[in-house]
């Protein structure tokens, strides 16, 4: 893809210190992900052994149960190979499962140590201890059937139990075809005949959930990076295509994400496992964990239903959730809550108030249950009266009373957005999101649940297929008015790596892809970005990969661009460049159709951003835009098909060091002037703001302003260079545009009018009034000025 340069350059103390502190930093998150690396192969490996030990058990159960068929003793010598296979094998996984408890911890310790999330908790951490202890020595020690094995250990733990039983009191499966068979989450959810085979199919579920969630993060990052690089490359009906084609060629992984979900929603709410909490706070710990997960998943409703039942007292686990009520009403409702309210939205068809009914049907159970209950049954008031008044006012003071209120707060600031008609009512409802999401951590995590229930009602709309498009039509304004309400809330940066915030953006950013949104945005934190229908959030806008995974990932998506029927140039240049179609945009204002004729005909463009970036400053320079650009662009290559790299060769000569813009500009004209005659007369032809008269005037005022930008003297200064040039109206009203663009107004005219002699008075004044003249200051303008803090200034200079 592309030719990379790299240049250094020396090192002041600061930036060595920063370097130095950078480097620490970089050389511990390295150290954390080896870490991670290492104890996930150490999972796996005890994962493997305790499968292995798994199927010699069940071949050992299977010799046991044919025994009673068999003469006496004719079993015994195979029966005694087998046990020690099983002692083997359980000795080898207690082992293994040791060594990945030891490998977690370190993994988990490293991260914390380098301000990472913790990479193994709860379910895995949970699985190395579980296969420590279920081979542990004091479980192995039982009579055998077979007779005993020179005097040692008996093992044979299933000689009395019914075939298929897995480790005393494990869910039922069949026996394991392969050393390397694992149980299944729809094995692992089966109905639990008992709390221990309960707690064990929560653990499974919880693991495939996991599994199922991480690869579906790793295609959605996956996806953003393509569509990120494409950015305004594609049109809003080919982003959305594009996501289409990118999810139907992992439908199993996406599918076993929402199956996996199911699977954990049943698991978590079997009766026989709310017995096992009742008796052990380390599973029930184990199971607000899941419901945490499940609350912010396809499954959400299962989770606000699991809470009524963890928080009844009369309920099947009794109170072995008391201590936990505060962690359920802070972590596993309020995201629940968000999560069903956006499911509600989009399976309603955006009617709030069908929405709001099922979302009051659905926490009801919560209602009578403490606290939380009580926070519910005001918030669902408090949102049915601000959006039968259209007054987001009300939820301002919910959104601060708890994160229960947090979250119906967030529903309800969704359902104003959904249910306004005007921009100018989408600004009420977006003002709150802005003001309490720099309002600190609590509003960070409002305006995180407002974008997590957003997120979710996009995403479940995009699902239904055709039936989707009106309503998502409809949420689209919507997804614009809180990113927008984001970005300018002030210290909102500040909590994104708090998981209830990190999690809401997440949502929003998955659901930008479906979405006809048209942000062209950036949020806050670490490089999140919203660009248009396609570009989601997503880290720096690219995955960190190395060459050849880079390579794979661009050979996919130049396969998906021709799935969709893509000039095969086209999407050869588009899918192996960089982010040149964003610079394009940016810069030039083309269209994805100018962007995609570009990749057709000048794939040089695309070849290296250097080099895309050096046409881009001459057009800029030579004032085009648009189609003009893309007919310049065809004029330099006329000119010489080698234009790209000509323009490259002299960019470092021409740029400077950026203090003086007008001198760059005027070296790119003409140096376009002087080596590419066609391309310039389309210039001079096109662009008459820089070519003719008055544009030179107003360049030279350019060129004149920078020129004494550094004077001692500087405001008497532009007045005398405006008194001697006061028969030029362009060039003269100029200086005030630039003053009036850099907030300096103010300040010439105070300096004029204490310090200056009467030809400053009268340059100064004969700008003002061209300035007026030409419109470059309007008499709105002059009279907010008159009527500011400099006002007898003004009045000074103009009545001179």
């Amino acid at each position: 893809m592309t030719i990379r340069t790299t240049s250094g350059t020396p090192q002041t103390p600061s930036t060595s210190s920063t370097s130095t502190t950078d480097a620490a930093q970089q050389a511990a998150q390295r150290a954390a992900e080896a870490a991670r690396q290492a104890a996930a192969e150490a999972l796996r490996a005890a994962r493997e052994a305790a499968a292995t030990a798994r199927q010699a058990r069940s071949e050992l159960q299977a010799q046991s149960f044919s025994q009673t068929k068999q003469p006496a003793g004719q079993n015994n010598v195979q029966g005694s190979k087998l046990e020690q296979k099983v002692l083997l094998a359980e000795t080898q996984a207690r082992e293994l499962g040791k060594a990945a408890q030891k490998a977690i911890q370190h993994a988990n310790d490293t991260a914390r140590d380098a301000g990472r999330p913790l990479p193994f908790a709860g379910p895995a951490r949970n699985t190395a201890t579980g296969i420590a202890d279920t081979y542990s020595a004091d479980t192995q020690a039982k009579a055998s059937p077979f007779g005993p094995l020179d005097g040692s250990t008996h093992l044979a733990r299933f000689a009395n139990e019914p075939l298929g039983v897995q480790d005393a009191g494990g869910p039922q499966q069949a026996a394991a075809t392969d050393a390397t068979s694992s149980t299944t989450a729809a094995e692992a959810t089966r109905a639990a005949s008992s709390p221990e085979e309960a707690h064990q199919n929560l653990v499974n579920a919880q693991e495939g959930y996991d599994e199922a969630q991480k690869k579906t993060e790793e295609l959605n990052q996956q996806l953003n990076s393509e569509l990120a690089k494409l950015g305004p490359g594609l049109t809003e009906e080919q982003k959305q295509q594009y996501v289409a084609e990118f999810r139907e060629r992992y439908p199993e992984e996406y599918a076993a994400e929402a199956a996996a979900a199911r699977e954990l929603n049943t698991a978590l709410n079997d009766p026989k496992l709310m017995e096992a909490a009742r008796g052990n706070t380390d599973i029930a710990e184990e199971c607000v964990e899941a419901a945490t997960d499940l609350a912010g998943s396809p499954e959400a409703k299962g989770a606000l239903e699991w809470a009524a039942k963890a928080q009844d007292p009369n309920g099947p686990a009794g109170t072995a959730f008391a201590g936990l009520e505060e962690k359920i009403n802070d972590d596993v409702i309020p995201t629940a809550i968000s999560t069903v309210a956006g499911q509600l939205l989009a399976e309603n068809d955006g009617d709030v108030q069908a929405a709001l009914a099922a979302l009051t049907e659905i926490t009801e159970p919560l209602v009578p249950l403490g606290k939380g209950g009580a926070a519910i049954k005001t918030g669902i008031e408090t949102i049915k009266n601000a959006i039968a008044s259209g007054n987001p006012e009300p939820l301002r003071q919910l959104a601060e009373s708890s994160k229960i209120g947090g979250a119906l707060a967030g529903a309800g600031v969704v359902f104003g957005l959904a249910s306004a008609v005007t921009d100018a009512q989408r600004g009420e409802w977006g003002d709150v999101v802005k003001d309490l999401a720099g309002a600190g951590r609590s509003g960070a995590q409002l305006a995180a649940y407002v974008m997590r229930t957003l997120g979710e009602s996009g995403r479940v709309a995009a699902a239904t297929g055709e039936k989707a498009a009106a309503f998502l039509g409809r949420l689209a304004p919507a997804f614009g008015v809180v990113a927008n309400a984001i970005i300018l809330a002030d210290h909102f940066k500040d909590f994104v790596d708090d998981p209830t915030v990190g999690g809401g953006i997440r949502a929003f950013g998955d659901a930008i892809a479906v979405v006809g949104a048209g942000l062209g945005t950036v949020l806050p934190g670490v490089g999140h970005i919203v660009e248009g229908v396609g570009l989601v959030l997503s880290a720096v806008g690219e995955l960190l990969v190395g060459k050849e995974e880079q390579e794979k990932l661009d050979n996919e998506s130049e396969a998906i661009l021709l799935e969709m029927g893509m000039d095969p140039d086209v999407a050869k240049t588009l899918a192996h460049g960089d982010n040149q179609p964003q610079q394009l945009a940016d810069d030039l204002g083309l269209t994805p159709e100018q962007i995609q004729e570009l990749a057709k005909n000048h794939p040089v463009l695309f070849d290296a951003p250097g080099l895309g970036g050096a046409v881009i400053d001459a057009a800029k320079a030579c004032g085009m835009e648009g189609e003009d650009a893309v007919e310049f662009i065809d004029k330099l290559a006329e000119d010489n098909p080698n234009f790209a790299w000509d323009l490259l060769g002299v960019k470092p000569l021409l740029q400077g060091d950026g203090t003086k813009p007008t001198a760059t500009e005027d070296g790119w004209r003409a140096y376009v002037q002087g080596s590419f005659p066609s391309a310039y007369a389309h210039a001079t032809e096109n662009a008459p703001e820089l070519f003719g008269k008055d544009a030179e005037s107003r360049l030279q005022a350019d060129r004149d302003y920078e020129l004494n930008a550094g004077s001692t003297d500087l405001w008497n200064t532009y007045a005398r260079l405006c008194e001697k040039h006061q028969d030029d109206p362009a060039y003269i009203s100029r200086f005030i545009e630039r003053m009036e663009e850099e907030g300096t107004l103010d300040i010439f005219v105070e300096s004029v009018a204490t310090f200056g002699l009467d030809m400053d008075y009268e340059g100064a004044k004969a700008a003002i009034d061209a300035a007026l003249e030409t419109g470059v200051l309007t008499e709105e303008e002059l009279q907010s000025h008159l009527d500011g803090d400099y006002g007898d200034a003004w009045r000074a200079v103009m009545e001179s």
